[in-house]
């Protein structure tokens, strides 16, 4: 015998030594991957109708949940008939067949392995023996699909939306300073707003396709929200579409998202071409209103002379019947008189913040009284200033609050009741403040006011004849009266000028009356 034979004569009677094949069998079931092996069943015409499965180490449990035991003698078919429709039992056949070892990923299902996958390699070991290794690779197929799975609704939504994304990972030389830009994907829509540009944007760098402009003011803000990490929003058109861009930060990149705005910018500029046209209007209607007040007040102003001159100098001609028509054409002019000053000031209240200031409220009521003192001295009434809690300072137009506050404590002297001979009986009207959050707001004003604000809730109370609390928003009409025009003078245009100098100032007020029992208006103004 040579050296030669020697050796491998030694190296064969060493593996087939009994400490060899225990080290054989230990690996054999140490392994982490399930192996079965199996011999070719053949029907009379030499063709693979089974395998007998001979072998299975400690692992195959792990994988098919069936000890080894239980496999070991076995027909493969009889027991996984999901082998045929799963490709696995030709698979096998090639195998033993060919001599040609395979390798597959497989999905598999039968009634003792529901709903699992399979890596499986197969190698014939001998003629008609087979050696099978898998590993059942469920949970992470299932984890793979899921992110399949999110990955396309992810994409189909990105596809679906009306907003136009893009990702651009930034391209840095040796130094680490960013030189460049490469898109690495963009939704549909995105494509769509590029047009002819799509193919280039997606296959070369943003310097390859970018104009002289895009490249001095869009590269160095796509750096500098890599580089800061703050988004940046800004407005840009092409042709005559308008986008509102917002870029941010995605990795060492921007991920760009575009969204139409045509169809809203122009409609902002529809508006402030209307608001421009609004504006000029009310200019103009302000100067109408001056005009025509001055113009019209002109001629009652020579009307009222001219009836004075009838009564002083043709009193006796006239007589008792002439003279009672005088007097009332008189006191039709007086009337036309405050009524279209009335309207001029009803005209003049706008909107006119930079106006705006803070004062107080005690000094504005208390100059009120003094302008009131004439009716206070007839009715002898009595007002007390800051019932409960002094009154607060205000923000807002005081020319503008005065009318407001004069026109209810005006009210409130001239609605007082009268005793049964028709004597006045005094008023009495209180002014009172408080400091209220908007959730304790009534209910009948809430939705007129903003959320999260404070407001001062300004009461003028008093004890007056009142009126029936179903007219509670026809008062604030203008030229509406609840009262005939010979019990109690005014024009019906006061209340107006209320509401309206309550709007102005991002306000509201709320009624509360009865009959007989007196009247209480409640103002709320921005504390």
């Amino acid at each position: 015998m040579d050296q030669a034979n020697s050796s491998s004569y030694l190296n064969t009677e060493r593996l087939q030594s009994p400490e060899a094949i225990r080290l054989a069998l230990a690996a054999y079931d140490a392994s982490l991957n399930s192996i079965i092996s199996m011999v070719a069943i053949r029907d009379n015409n030499g063709k693979v109708i089974d395998f007998l499965m001979q072998t299975a180490n400690q692992a195959v449990e792990q994988s098919l949940s069936i000890s080894p035991d239980q496999l070991i003698g076995q027909r493969m078919v009889d027991l996984f008939p999901g082998n045929i429709e799963s490709g696995l039992f030709a698979l096998y056949e090639r195998v033993v067949e060919t001599g040609q070892a395979e390798r597959t990923t497989l999905h598999y299902s039968d009634a003792n392995v529901p709903d699992a996958w399979f890596d499986v390699s197969a190698v014939r070991s001998e003629p008609d023996h087979l050696v099978v290794t898998f590993m059942n690779i469920t949970a992470s197929k299932q984890a793979e699909l899921e992110v399949k799975r999110q990955a396309d609704l992810l994409q189909t939504v990105l596809d679906h939306t009306q907003t136009a994304i893009s990702q651009h990972e930034a391209i840095r030389d040796r130094a680490g300073k960013i030189i460049d830009f490469r898109t690495l994907l963009a939704n549909r829509q995105a494509i769509r707003m590029w047009g002819e540009l799509a193919e280039p944007i997606l296959t070369k760098t943003f310097f390859d396709i970018a104009t002289p402009d895009q490249q001095l003011n869009d590269f160095p803000k796509y750096v500098r929200v890599v580089e800061t990490g703050e988004p940046d929003l800004s407005e840009f058109n092409i042709g005559d579409q308008w986008w509102l861009r917002l870029t941010a930060k995605s990795g060492d990149g921007v991920v760009i998202s575009n969204i139409d705005i045509s169809e809203n910018r122009r409609y902002r500029q529809q508006i402030e071409a209307t608001n421009v046209e609004l504006k000029r209007s009310n200019e103009n209607l302000q100067s109408f209103a001056y005009i025509a007040s001055h113009d019209l007040q002109e001629p009652l102003r020579k009307i009222m002379a001219f009836g004075d001159m009838l009564n002083e100098r043709f009193a006796p001609v006239l007589g008792t019947e002439g003279l009672e028509m005088l007097a009332r054409m008189q006191s039709a002019a007086e009337r036309m008189s405050v009524l279209i000053r009335d309207l001029l000031d009803y005209s003049k209240i706008w909107s006119q913040r930079d106006m705006f200031r803070s004062f107080s409220l005690t000094k504005l009521i208390e100059d009120i009284s003094e302008d009131l003192w004439h009716p206070i001295q007839q009715t002898n009434a009595r007002i007390e200033i800051g019932v409960g809690t002094p009154l607060p300072d205000l923000i807002g137009d005081r020319a503008q609050l005065r009318q407001l506050f004069q026109n209810l404590l005006s009210n409130a002297l001239k609605f007082h009741q009268t005793d049964s001979a028709g004597n006045p009986l005094p008023p009495l009207i209180q002014v009172a403040a408080a400091q209220v959050s908007d959730l304790h707001l009534p209910d009948t004003i809430r939705q007129d006011l903003r959320t999260n604000q404070t407001y001062w809730a300004i009461s003028i109370s008093d004890n007056g004849i009142g009126f029936e609390q179903k007219y509670a928003d026809q008062i604030f009409q203008v030229f509406q009266r609840l009262h005939s025009r010979k019990k109690f003078g005014g024009t019906g245009i006061g209340l107006a000028v209320v509401k309206k100098v309550i709007e102005q100032h991002d306000g509201a007020i709320q009624v509360d009356s009865e009959v007989n029992k007196g009247t209480t208006f409640t103002v709320y103004l921005p504390a």
